[in-house]
């Protein structure tokens, strides 16, 4: 079975057009089938209110869909975050009273300036229907974005396999707690499945661990050489050009890794290197992007990102 996903941005309506309501929270997704085809789109529907949010759905997909309705600071700061994150494939839909030459000046020297852009809904519907999926091979990696306790199958948690397969009876690796959990059963759009390819979202019923020993972005993975138990790292470090307050170690800011989105401090090392300070553990591996969020900036809340090396 294939499998797409988008992060929907701006103005989001349109999406109802696309699928059906599936799980909200501080993330909606909708979801269609058609075929073997599965067609997943992510909506941040906590962002702008908080930014936690926008980073989550931005990880969870391989396209983006951005309906421009406004200028504003949150187109910003979702325009910077696709770029962070390097999500160069989308589509791009804009209201009448957004002023094209103005929308590209914003764009320029964006992932987004590459985007295809779509007169209304229908373009965009026949645009997403000769899409392929964008298959990752390599070991089982899997970003959960929420866990529920279901009455008579136990804990089942959804998320993206990110990379590689994964087969009913597989044994993984839960990260950060290098727990050992094995695969009971598998599903798709609601359907039992023996196994998924990357990038599928998947819903899996785990045995070998409980409810509350897992959180929002813990990773599963039959990879051995993720780092874990770290409570700080250090990153070459480059500031959003748009954020506008100094670097201070005093502040209190976020760390986004993948769907990890923790608190954390820091200390300027110098020559761009910054060390991330936290109480919280994270789970990452080489050449992995950090993105440092400040939730209490009035302009832009993404301060920076830099590439973790190991």
């Amino acid at each position: 079975m294939e499998s797409i996903n988008f992060v929907c941005l701006g103005q989001t309506d349109f999406v109802k057009e696309l699928g059906k309501q599936g799980q909200s929270s501080d993330i909606t997704t909708y979801d269609s089938k058609k075929d073997d085809r599965i067609m997943t789109y992510v909506i941040p529907s906590g962002f702008p209110d908080k930014i936690q949010p926008l980073l989550t759905a931005v990880n969870l997909g391989e396209y983006s869909i951005v309906n421009v309705y406004k200028l504003d600071r949150f187109l910003g700061e979702q325009i910077v975050a696709l770029d962070l994150l390097q999500l160069d494939k989308g589509f791009l839909l804009h209201s009448y009273g957004v002023e094209s030459e103005a929308l590209k000046s914003i764009l320029k020297n964006t992932v987004a300036s590459s985007f295809k852009v779509e007169q209304n809904i229908e373009s965009l519907k026949e645009s997403i229907s000769s899409l392929s999926s964008v298959r990752r091979d390599g070991p089982t990696i899997i970003h959960i974005d929420n866990i529920f306790n279901v009455k008579g199958v136990g804990v089942v948690v959804l998320g993206i396999l990110k990379q590689g397969v994964i087969k009913v009876h597989n044994e993984l690796i839960l990260f950060p707690q290098k727990k050992t959990v094995t695969v009971k059963s598998i599903q798709m759009h609601d359907k039992n499945v023996e196994e998924s390819h990357s990038p599928a979202r998947v819903g899996l019923a785990l045995t070998g661990v409980s409810f509350d020993e897992i959180t929002r972005g813990d990773i599963l993975s039959n990879y051995t050489h993720f780092t874990s138990a770290v409570q700080e790292l250090i990153i070459d470090f480059d500031m959003v050009p748009f954020y506008k307050n100094d670097l201070s170690e005093n502040q209190s800011y976020l760390l986004s890794i993948g769907t990890q989105i923790r608190p954390a401090k820091i200390e300027k090392l110098g020559n761009n290197k910054l060390k991330i300070l936290s109480d919280n553990i994270f789970s990452f591996k080489a050449g992995d992007i950090a993105i440092l969020l400040n939730p209490d900036s009035k302009d832009i809340r993404i301060v920076g990102s830099g590439r973790i090396s190991v």
